[in-house]
């Protein structure tokens, strides 16, 4: 992994790690959530048969990126540009993995023209719009935290940079991986596997608990368009044993969106899922990509 860091035109300071192959075509990959552009970490296998370039960014207030005060989702392609102008990409494939997904779509609403693919695996919902039935218990409880009391969400975050620390045969992380399903339990069995995502965690804490909350606020909030005008064509990823967020999220999407891809995958979970079927994933966004003068 290498990192790197661009100024953006606001001032800020934008940090991104880069995986793969320099002269291929590029991928941004985003993170989800908490975590950071070091899950990018996941995609260097593929990437390399691929020959892709894949480009995970922080998104701001995580990891090397600078906080964004006012920020929203729609705020997000225009840095994405930025990005992309720098590391000279006029066209480019999306993929957002949980938390990274609505980003893969506010980027696919906005700069159409520009991406070659979009692809969103176990992709966290408008939550405002759709609900929080469906999420993990944790995740409800944060957001019922976050709410009514803020500091004990910042402790319990602090608390988990702590855990996430400590090794998943052993309590308290173990007692966590049961709730997990069977698939989940066996991708995360893998110490490097489970090491990106534990230092994805760490990293996102690195400025503390208010930039992740932060960042959390986005998937909270009014998202500021309808996905029903996403034009460009989106490869929806899903496992039906997704036990932090529902597959029931991603086809209540997709019964809105005009031009998607569904693929429900029946014994997979939220972490097996991008893991075991990368290949598969990204092979699909390569082969799907659009013809010249067809409707995007």
């Amino acid at each position: 992994m290498a990192d790197h860091l661009l100024k953006l035109r606001n001032g800020l300071t934008l940090g991104y790690a880069e995986f793969g192959s320099p002269a291929g075509e590029v991928l941004f990959y985003f993170h989800g959530w908490p975590s950071a552009r070091v899950q990018g970490e996941l995609m260097a296998d593929v990437a390399a048969k691929f020959g892709l370039r894949v480009i995970a960014p922080d998104r701001p207030g995580i990891g090397l990126s600078d906080y964004q005060p006012g920020r929203t989702l729609l705020d997000w392609p225009d840095t994405l540009e930025q990005l992309a102008e720098h590391v000279g990409a006029e066209k480019f494939h999306l993929m957002g993995w949980s938390g990274g997904g609505p980003y893969v779509l506010v980027t696919a609403r906005a700069i159409p023209e520009r991406i070659l693919s979009a692809s969103i695996c176990c992709g966290a919902p408008p939550l405002r719009f759709l609900g929080y039935e469906h999420m993990f218990w944790i995740y409800r409880l944060m957001i019922h935290l976050r709410s009514t009391f803020p500091p004990v969400l910042g402790l319990l975050l602090r608390i988990g940079r702590i855990i996430s620390g400590g090794s998943p045969s052993k309590a308290p992380l173990k007692w966590l991986m049961r709730m997990l399903g069977r698939e989940d339990r066996r991708v995360l069995s893998d110490p490097r596997i489970f090491n990106v995502v534990r230092q994805g965690i760490i990293e996102a804490l690195r400025r503390g608990p208010r930039m992740v909350i932060a960042d959390a606020d986005i998937y909270l909030s009014e998202w500021g368009f309808e996905v029903s005008v996403i034009n460009t064509l989106v490869h929806l990823w899903h496992g039906k044993e997704d036990r932090n967020i529902s597959w029931r999220y991603s086809e209540h999407l997709a019964a809105l969106m005009p031009h998607v891809t569904t693929h429900w995958l029946e014994d997979e979970g939220h972490y097996s899922l991008p893991i075991t079927h990368i290949e598969q994933i990204v092979s699909n966004a390569l082969e799907c990509r659009p013809l010249p003068g067809t409707v995007r």
